[in-house]
């Protein structure tokens, strides 16, 4: 990971940003909120609620959604970061970074280096490739226009794939026994590499889940790029609606033909979870980045600095208290670490509720001692 000053970064997802360029700050207000809810809910010890698992394969739960809104917010920063032209050597080497911590991520958790049966797939790994194709794709695609074009023809070579292997499986179904992740996957990393070894039939986090993830991510860029044509307008979220209200018809349209599911990142998935990503923006930029008289844009600054704070260090943030209740999960024995720091810091007759708060509060203050000194973290 590398360090950047204020000046030199636009988005804690910029990939090479110009101070000369002001910035939105809706963008890292509203992932500051989301950061607060996921490192909540990665937090959160067993037994856990419903809503805060995984659905098993059909349906969308509230854990679902994270990771798929941080895409979202993501694709915006992307296109904030790629409104000019941006060196290939970075955007490569933050990509190669984000693949090796996110194998790094899977040893931890495997308490293992063993490259035999290392799972290759992951978040980071997803984000990775992310950030490589929507660099790719801005050298043909420029501006809001010809990325909603981009959206709809990949969310459509995805639709099609995903409903012309359905029409082959056992009532027209797509299942953890008949799906195209379970072959593609498969045949590119092996089971020994794939989550759970294989043995669910599908990588949630495989390249299937990526062409699903790239759907968000574009509806996202193209937000983004919405965003930067209206900055400082009245018109700015109005713009953003309008973008998340086609998204969200055509959510319900492919919904008519595929599942809406988190497994294999359906294209109603991907859809659906963008809108819902680009309305919050769409708020956060009424709220903050509209023309307003000094004493308000003074009240405003003050009250959203700790959540701007949060939003530019996303990254450390979102994979940072990962990685660290992943450790605290898999080491100890049993209990593991976590139900012992829960146990060490109740102050309120809840260890599992006190645990919550104290991440939550740990990284807030990480991420505003980082922001006063204008310090933020990037790949």
């Amino acid at each position: 990971m590398t360090v950047a000053s204020q000046g030199e970064l636009a988005s804690s997802t910029d990939t090479g940003s110009r101070a000369t360029v002001g910035r939105i700050a809706s963008l890292d207000w509203i992932r500051g909120w989301f950061l607060c809810g996921s490192v909540a809910t990665v937090s959160l010890l067993a037994p856990r609620p419903a809503a805060l698992e995984h659905a098993q394969w059909i349906g969308v739960t509230v854990q679902d959604m994270i990771f798929p809104l941080f895409v979202t917010l993501s694709g915006c920063g992307l296109a904030f970061a790629y409104r000019n032209s941006v060196g290939w050597g970075a955007t490569l080497r933050r990509s190669v970074v984000l693949l090796a911590c996110g194998l790094a991520y899977n040893a931890v958790g495997a308490g293992s280096l063993d490259l035999a049966t290392l799972r290759w797939t992951g978040q980071l790994q997803v984000y990775a490739v992310l950030v490589l194709v929507i660099g790719l794709l801005h050298l043909v695609a420029r501006g809001a226009a010809a990325w909603a074009v981009v959206t709809g023809v990949v969310a459509l070579a995805q639709a099609a794939l995903l409903v012309t292997w359905q029409s082959d499986c056992a009532g027209g179904q797509l299942s953890p026994e008949c799906n195209p992740s379970g072959v593609a996957d498969l045949a590119l990393l092996g089971p020994a590499h794939m989550y759970a070894g294989g043995a669910l039939g599908y990588d949630p986090e495989g390249m299937v889940a990526v062409l699903g993830a790239l759907v968000t991510a574009c509806a996202g860029a193209t937000a983004g790029h919405l965003a930067l044509r209206a900055r400082g307008s009245r018109r700015g979220p109005a713009l953003l609606l309008a973008w998340a209200a086609a998204v969200a018809v055509a959510a319900v349209t492919a919904e008519q033909a595929l599942p809406m599911m988190k497994r294999l990142w359906t294209t109603p998935f991907a859809l659906g979870v963008a809108a819902l990503g680009i309305v919050a923006l769409a708020v956060g930029m009424a709220i903050l980045d509209l023309p307003a008289g000094r004493r308000w844009q003074t009240v405003r600054s003050r009250l959203s600095w700790l959540q701007v704070g949060l939003g530019r260090n996303s990254l450390l943030v979102y994979f940072g208290s990962h990685l660290l209740m992943l450790v605290l999960l898999t080491r100890g024995g049993d209990p593991p670490w976590a139900y012992d720091v829960a146990e060490a810091v109740d102050v309120i007759g809840h260890p599992r509720a006190s645990l919550v708060i104290v991440m939550v509060l740990g990284w807030a203050a990480i991420a505003a001692v980082l922001h006063r000194g204008r310090i933020y973290l990037r790949p």
